[in-house]
């Protein structure tokens, strides 16, 4: 049988049904308060067979943190049974339901934009945005560290399986890790050891809800960068995630999960400037076998998740998991021959995209001529997609 059919069991006991996750993607699909929309309900009903975890999209913990348009919420009880209704969509096929946990920091658009000053560790000049932002009190630091168990408590109630916490992608927490963004003097800044320490309060804090609230097995991963290097803008290279590692094996983290954003042409191959192993190999060398390892991006067919999970535990689809929502199901079925690796205008009334999601990939209305909208990434490049881009115009 394939290995990526093999079971997968985590620290805490919880078992996947397949090494094959759905890695979180925004929609842009939830209401403007905040609540799933039933868009999203049939999108990941569309995916419930595409693998054996299923991670949605970024939800805030603070509405000082909402960093995309139709971001969800989870920093209120009025949102559970939304999730609810989320969680029980993802596992009506077995998968394995898991919240993403997100804050956005200096990246939070969409709280500027309806008249918020976005928070960040340290204040200085950032030429990349182009709004206003505060510095973080340590008294807000600690609420917000309390808001990710809060958020994950309410994850438990909404029948959640686990809960991812992002850490990755320029967000809050990442922030708090680069050296570029966080020059604070007190616990949570200055040296390497304390720039970790806002992410280690805050897994510290899910896993102590978790066993006080959460059931035997209830998952907890983190999602972090490959690298934070921009030209002369130095956050942190492979050295010191693998430093933070090293502490993240201390902890009660299931499973540890790398995002390749920002290097979509390797994906999970991308190497650091002097090394010769990619960035999934090095971390792979000092991640605690306890702790699964996630390899993700530019994986698009059964071949390079074959290839992904010789290296890491669990291989993450992103931009498949659009194109061909089920993945693993063909694969069981033993019909490798007909999962679909790119997009076309005869597939589309099928995938169930959000029109937000629609909108962004296609219509390429995130856009505002050149420069990216608040709220919006800055590009999603899908095989196929000219084609679909083409019959949308004629």
């Amino acid at each position: 049988m394939n290995k990526l059919l093999d079971k997968v069991t985590f620290k805490h006991g919880a078992v996947l049904n397949n090494r094959i996750v759905m890695a979180p993607m925004v929609t842009w699909a939830g209401t403007d308060d905040g609540d799933v929309s039933q868009e999203q309900l049939d999108y990941y009903k569309a995916r419930a067979e595409v693998g054996g975890m299923i991670i949605t999209e970024a939800t805030y913990v603070d509405e000082a943190g909402i960093a995309f348009k139709g971001e969800i919420g989870v920093s209120n009880d009025k949102y559970l049974s939304g999730l609810a209704k989320l969680a029980n969509t993802i596992k009506s096929h077995g998968a394995k339901a898991i919240l993403q946990l997100h804050h956005g920091g200096r990246q939070a658009a969409i709280y500027y934009d309806r008249g918020g000053i976005p928070v960040v560790p340290s204040k200085k000049d950032y030429p990349f945005i182009d709004y206003p932002v505060r510095e973080i009190t340590q008294e807000e630091i600690l609420r917000v560290i309390k808001e990710f168990g809060d958020a994950t408590i309410r994850a438990i109630k909404a029948g959640f399986d686990g809960v991812e916490i992002h850490g990755a992608n320029h967000y809050l927490l990442q922030q708090f890790f680069s050296a570029y963004s966080n020059e604070r003097t007190d616990w949570y800044g200055g040296s390497l050891v304390n720039r970790m320490n806002f992410m280690l309060d805050i897994i510290n804090e899910v896993s102590k809800v978790t066993k006080e609230f959460g059931k035997k097995g209830f998952i907890i991963g983190l999602r972090i960068s490959q690298q934070e290097i921009h030209g002369t803008n130095f956050g942190f290279g492979w050295k010191e995630n693998s430093e933070l590692i090293k502490r993240l094996n201390k902890t009660d983290l299931d499973y540890v999960h790398i995002s390749a954003m920002g290097n979509a042409v390797d994906g999970w191959k991308a190497k650091p400037s002097d090394r010769e192993e990619n960035f999934t190999e090095l971390y792979a060398k000092v991640i605690d076998p306890s702790i699964k390892l996630i390899a993700c991006g530019n994986i698009l067919t059964v071949k390079d998740a074959d290839e992904a999970i010789q290296v890491a535990d669990l291989a993450a689809l992103a931009r498949e998991a659009l194109m061909e929502p089920e993945f693993a199901k063909k694969l069981l079925e033993n019909k490798n021959d007909k999962i679909v690796s790119e997009i076309s205008p005869e597939r589309l009334k099928n995938l169930k995209w959000p029109s937000g999601l629609f909108d962004v990939i296609i219509k390429g209305e995130g856009w505002q001529g050149d420069i990216p909208k608040h709220g919006y990434v800055t590009d999603v490049p899908m095989p196929g997609d000219e084609s679909v881009i083409q019959y949308q115009r004629n």
